[in-house]
């Protein structure tokens, strides 16, 4: 069994459907289908009912997906720890963001280390899409700053939260929720068209999913990956944005002509965890226990709300906590 056919097989259960898995792997309709039916001759028993439409996964593919998760992610877990440790020994390290973050938060961690003539090269990967934990099990990143994964924790995986930060509403200055006195209500709000983070081919958008849990059923008419072109979006009259604190924060401008304002939302419930990330083996040379103190130290970004950790955390960093959800 080839551990390429149980990421063939997740990702048609993942993206419904095999012509949508193919282009998640990046390979043609009948590879996908070869690596389905490859694994259906070992194990002998039919993972996915193709006499359906649309197919459906069968009991037993159920009962595999769940051990083919865990296998994937024990297998990147340790390919990326040991990748880590190996930068880490070459005074190289590999950090995963989100560009936003990237941009407010990790420069002055980065600076403080780089000035202390560690001889440490840094390489600051930057990635806005929901599925970016799974980069994360597989490159050899030493340490990762992000919202809280959807996943379960892999092996020897830590994780710290740092911030909490609500969702905004971004609008130019002279828009007329601008011009409210208190925060806005979701169903104002939702009657505005949306420019929000997230491309079409990631299906729904995070901050349109929360929404819709909180009783606010709203589509988008504009979406794009980073909050820079949501901004430029929304300067040019598309619609209103809505960001996380931190990222609006990093576009909305005081005052008044082609400025954006961020303006808050009455709902306080939509808000967004951040997490620091990192392997065991980061706390096993003094460059990667360096990289975490600047990180666990480094103040919240303009926005964020920061959250100490729980006392027995505060003590022992390498403690892990349990896996959270991406969004309360």
């Amino acid at each position: 069994m080839e551990l390429d056919w149980l990421r063939t097989f997740l990702a048609v259960l993942d993206r419904g459907g095999f012509s949508a898995a193919a282009e998640q792997v990046h390979r043609s309709q009948s590879r996908v289908s070869a690596h389905i039916a490859a694994l259906e001759r070992e194990l002998g028993v039919t993972l996915i009912d193709r006499s359906r439409r649309p197919a459906r996964v069968t009991p037993a593919g159920e009962i595999l997906a769940e051990r083919a998760r865990d296998i994937l992610a024990a297998v990147g877990s340790a390919r990326s720890a040991v990748g880590a440790a190996r930068g880490l020994h070459e005074g190289r390290v590999t950090l995963l963001t989100t560009p936003c973050v990237g941009s407010t938060f990790l420069a002055g961690p980065l600076g403080r280390l780089a000035s202390a003539d560690l001889g440490v090269r840094f390489a600051v990967r930057e990635d806005p899409h929901p599925d970016v934990d799974r980069r994360f099990l597989d490159d050899g990143v030493a340490l990762a700053v992000l919202p809280a994964f959807v996943v379960r924790s892999a092996p020897g995986l830590r994780e710290r939260i740092l911030w909490e930060e609500p969702v905004r509403a971004v609008v130019p200055a002279g828009h007329r929720l601008a011009g409210l006195s208190g925060p806005v209500g979701l169903a104002e709000v939702v009657r505005e068209p949306l420019v929000v983070p997230g491309a079409s081919a990631d299906g729904v958008p995070e901050i349109l999913e929360l929404l819709a849990r909180r009783g606010a059923v709203a589509s988008a008419t504009a979406t794009a990956d980073s909050a820079a072109t949501v901004a430029a979006l929304v300067r040019s009259g598309i619609g209103v944005g809505l960001l996380t604190a931190v990222a609006a924060c990093s576009v909305a401008e005081g005052g008044t002509g082609g400025e954006l304002v961020a303006v808050p939302l009455v709902d306080t419930g939509l808000v967004r965890r951040v997490y620091a990330y990192w392997y065991d083996v980061l706390l096993d040379t003094e460059l990667g226990k360096r990289l975490l103190d600047e990180v666990l130290a480094e103040p919240a970004p303009r926005g964020a709300v920061p959250v100490a950790p729980p006392p027995d955390l505060a003590a022992a960093l390498i403690d892990g906590l349990p896996s959270a959800t991406a969004w309360r």
